[in-house]
């Protein structure tokens, strides 16, 4: 008798943590754990992390055959950003005794504000994800997930700023309106979300067509939305930069995109790069090189103030909107990185068309986003977590990741006379690269 589906999949997770335990052995590191003073997942390199990938996979596939169809459709996995919110809101992680590594349910309620039994319902279901535990009753202690909230500000900004602006725009749940003064309380309003969105601008491409505008309330885009309250701003600008060095988005990877070595005493453009991170990364490996970030004016004079000394004179910053024209003529290299999938294709085409101008015979412009895979060429773990960013572009933005069918036609819509010379896709980076090139219409 053949093996069943379920059995292949234990087999293979078996397999592949037997080969992880025996590298951590190896490397006499402590094996990976819920206790509160467990370390993330080591990757230590690409054939560990390949062998964690598919036990992702299968314990996944494994997961959702034991719960069945009905199982899958009801699961109640959305209840789990309440718990995490207001674990985030109310600092529920940081209020412990000082000096003390666990705390009665009551102890927690008196130093974050929040009711006792607000705390002890919402921690008890954080519990289940383990995030957090009850080691003896009505004693709560840190587990490494609820450590980590605890003593990692930039990972609670994330979920802030997933919890309070994207969560909204996607379900419908929205917060009291938005004050600099205050942030605090559990009263939320029911507004219209994305697929609200949906109904009363159908088809539209317009960025302030989108779940977030329901949600909140306003006629802005997201960034100027944002740009409104400091706090805000501050959280999205720390989160980002958070989750843009994560695994799968080092910086590196461009070091792998271009031939960047023949490109002698050329000069690299970056067109939204914020504080120049890519640049500076290319500019420590090729001296020969110089580079212009581009950004919004507050963006730049942060950038500016972060630069490494020793490179100032080959990565200078310069304020640009990048639906106007490029005012950096006869570059060798454009950069957009991770642009436009906040954009719809409307607003896309209008940002590959203001570089026109700009552009030489042979000039390149290297696009650095989510390629999103061919239907069924992934596993579903895998495709769902980049389609996943899609709807949070589509809440968020009314923008949208893209497939390479989708590449080619905005190209192709933006203009002819672009050309896409290859595609790379990095071992480890979540990101590919799309090399662009540009023919003058008299060649």
């Amino acid at each position: 008798m053949p093996a069943t589906r379920t059995a292949e999949l234990a087999s293979r997770i078996a397999e592949n943590i037997e080969r992880i335990d025996a590298y951590t052995s190896l490397k006499d590191t402590p094996p990976v754990s819920f206790d509160a003073s467990a370390s993330d997942f080591p990757l230590y390199d690409q054939e560990i992390d390949a062998a964690r990938q598919v036990v992702l996979d299968a314990t996944d596939e494994l997961h959702a055959l034991m719960l069945g169809p009905v199982g899958m459709l009801t699961s109640p996995s959305h209840n789990f950003l309440i718990s995490l919110q207001a674990i985030c809101r109310f600092g529920l992680a940081n209020a412990f005794p000082d000096g003390k590594d666990e705390a009665t349910f009551d102890e927690i309620a008196s130093i974050s504000g929040l009711g006792e039994s607000y705390v002890r319902r919402i921690l008890r279901h954080a519990m289940t994800y383990r995030i957090f535990c009850e080691p003896r009753k009505g004693l709560v202690a840190h587990t490494s997930a609820s450590k980590h909230l605890a003593t990692d500000l930039p990972t609670r900004q994330w979920i802030g700023m997933i919890a309070e602006e994207m969560w909204p725009a996607a379900a419908g749940v929205g917060g009291a309106p938005y004050s600099t003064e205050s942030e605090s309380g559990l009263a939320y309003l029911i507004h219209k979300q994305t697929v609200e969105a949906m109904v009363k601008w159908p088809g539209s491409e317009e960025p302030t067509h989108s779940g977030f505008n329901l949600a909140h309330n306003t006629s802005e885009t997201v960034f100027a939305a944002l740009s409104r309250s400091p706090m805000r701003a501050e959280r999205y600008a720390a989160a980002m930069s958070w989750f843009s060095t994560g695994p799968g988005l080092e910086m590196t990877h461009i070091l792998e995109a271009l031939r960047w070595e023949s490109l002698v005493d050329g000069v690299v453009v970056d067109v939204g790069g914020s504080y120049g991170s890519i640049c500076v990364t290319l500019a420590r490996n090729h001296p020969s090189l110089k580079f212009i970030v581009q950004d919004r004016p507050e963006v730049i004079v942060a950038g500016r103030q972060q630069l490494p000394q020793e490179l100032d004179d080959r990565v200078t910053f310069l304020e640009h909107d990048f639906f106007d024209d490029q005012p950096v003529r006869g570059a060798d290299v454009y950069i957009l990185r991770w642009i436009l999938h906040d954009w719809s294709d409307q607003y896309a085409i209008k940002i590959l068309r203001a570089l026109i101008p700009a552009l030489k015979e042979g000039a390149k412009v290297l696009i650095n986003e989510i390629i999103l895979p061919e239907p069924g060429s992934s596993t579903p773990y895998h495709e769902r977590k980049l389609r996943s960013f899609d709807m949070a572009m589509l809440e968020f933005h009314n923008g949208k990741e893209r497939d390479m069918d989708d590449w080619r036609q905005l190209f192709i819509s933006a203009d002819p006379n672009y050309h896409i010379l290859g595609v790379t896709q990095p071992a480890g980076s979540r990101l590919g690269f799309i090399e662009v090139g540009w023919r003058t219409a008299e060649t």
